[in-house]
């Protein structure tokens, strides 16, 4: 008897040690679920801060990083239409970090902060405008081409639709970010390919001083740059949009060519920069037919008197060296600092750069021909006169056009600026005229705007010397 009372509590302590270890086994999968998703979600706001983003599913790789489906991205509710769609992600982060960020904070002897990500994008396509990120604002989503579109004189950006209809044999684009955290600095590393379209790789490096977990930096970047490149490469974009472009608007691709290299001449002059004879002839050659382009960008620290609030991107060149490499031939950077001299205001908010240019150039000659005449001899008048009864003419006072009424609700405190990421508004700055534009973050303390009147790509920074106010749109 008492031999078969010690075999049923073996039985049952045997079962009891079963159920503990599913129970174990189940509880850990479910954290282990829970915990992929949190990095997934930290990752995706650290690359897109302030945009909504949706996947459907997310799987952890037990090696560290987690597999995700069906990701959505879609910057500002206003624009529903402006979304960009992946198949697949995997967010790849090594295995102890991923691992012991598990653990919160107080346990510093457990964990560790995460200091390398990386997010690989595959199955690409929509008609997303706005840039994956600020580094890649003057390339493509799709066609990951500088200034794709400028120079068209209906068309301000492309999709991944209309590679097609380009006659391009399009694969879908495939998006790569990555952080790592190195001591004193942080590099970052992006890449945008479109098989059968084009390729950008871009490589930045920043230093930062501080400890910080890269989970953080989503409360704000105000970092010194060190160094930025950009590598492009052509797979047939280059030659089908000049010829694209051409047929729409009955020109050829030479005369094409030509309207793009004047309208991002144009594009750099609105931000204070005008390039060189030299780089302006390297560039065409990219223009005309794809040949490969590099650009390299080292940056001196700025003096102790000086701040990144106060700087305008021309300003930048004073403490920039760097190289262009065009089909490779090395170049020195060849920009110099003009008076910045912005695009012409219009309440068309589809206008492309190249309208705007158009539209620039017919005032200015509408402008000239009124010189001309003005210069031209007065025909000779017979002068009359008036008897000495008549009373003189009186003289109409000059009248000082009166300021724009300052609207109720305008933001006059710049730091304000930043709470207001995704609303519109008009812009009044000195010495210039009035610009609109939509607040889509900030770089180094300066408000970044994308201006909606030109390429869906273009954005310019505001600084605080030059800020008087800002008004909502209606």
């Amino acid at each position: 008897m008492a031999g078969k009372a010690k075999k049923e509590e073996k039985q049952g302590t045997s079962i009891l040690r079963i159920l503990g270890v599913v129970l174990f086994i189940v509880v850990g999968a479910v954290l282990i679920f829970w915990h992929a998703n949190f990095v997934t979600g930290r990752s995706l706001l650290l690359a897109f801060p302030g945009w909504e983003v949706t996947y459907k599913g997310c799987w952890p790789n037990p090696f560290g990083g987690a597999w995700v489906s069906d990701v959505t991205l879609m910057p500002y509710e206003e624009y529903p239409d402006e979304v960009f769609h992946f198949d697949s992600l995997y967010v790849d982060v090594p295995f102890m970090q991923f691992y012991s960020t598990f653990f919160p904070k107080k346990l510093k002897w457990l964990r560790s902060e995460i200091k390398d990500i990386s997010l690989e994008f595959s199955g690409g396509r929509g008609t997303l405008a706005e840039p994956f990120t600020w580094e890649m604002a003057a390339f493509g989503n799709v066609s990951a081409s500088p200034f794709e579109a400028d120079g068209c004189m209906e068309d301000a950006i492309w999709v991944s639709e209309e590679m097609a209809e380009m006659g391009l044999q399009a694969g879908e684009t495939e998006l790569v970010m990555s952080w790592h955290r190195e001591e004193g600095s942080l590099v970052r590393e992006q890449s945008i390919h479109t098989e059968g379209v084009g390729r950008v790789d871009f490589r930045g490096e920043q230093a930062r001083d501080d400890d910080f977990d890269l989970f953080d930096m989503v409360e704000g970047d105000f970092s010194t740059v060190r160094s930025r490149e950009w590598h492009v490469r052509d797979e047939g974009f280059i030659a089908a949009r000049n010829a694209h472009c051409a047929k729409k608007d009955g020109i050829t691709p030479q005369q094409f060519v030509q309207r793009h290299l004047d309208t991002v001449e144009r594009l750099l002059e609105a931000d204070g920069i005008a390039p060189s004879e030299s780089v302006r002839n390297a560039y065409r050659h990219y223009a005309e037919r794809g040949a490969p382009l590099d650009l390299a960008l080292n940056f001196s620290a700025l003096p102790d008197n000086l701040s990144y609030e106060e700087f305008e991107l021309s300003d930048w060149l004073n403490f920039t060296s760097g190289t262009f490499n065009i089909d490779g031939r090395d170049l020195n950077l060849g920009m110099r600092e003009v008076t910045p001299r912005p695009l012409p205001e219009t309440d068309d908010e589809e206008a492309t750069t190249f309208a705007l240019l158009e539209s620039e150039r017919a005032t200015m000659r509408a402008q000239a021909a009124v010189a001309e005449a003005l210069a031209a001899p007065a025909p000779t008048l017979a002068v009359a006169t008036l008897p000495a009864s008549t009373p003189p003419p009186t003289e109409l006072p000059f009248v000082v056009p009166a300021e724009p009424e300052v609207a109720a609700d305008a933001i006059t405190d710049y730091a304000k600026l930043r709470a207001e990421i995704g609303k519109r508004f008009k812009f009044y700055l000195k010495e210039q005229s009035p610009i609109r534009g939509q607040i889509v973050g900030s770089e180094d303390g300066q408000i970044r705007v994308r201006r909606q009147m030109t390429s869906g790509f273009m954005e310019q920074f505001i600084a605080r010397a030059n800020f008087i106010r800002a008004e909502p749109m209606r």
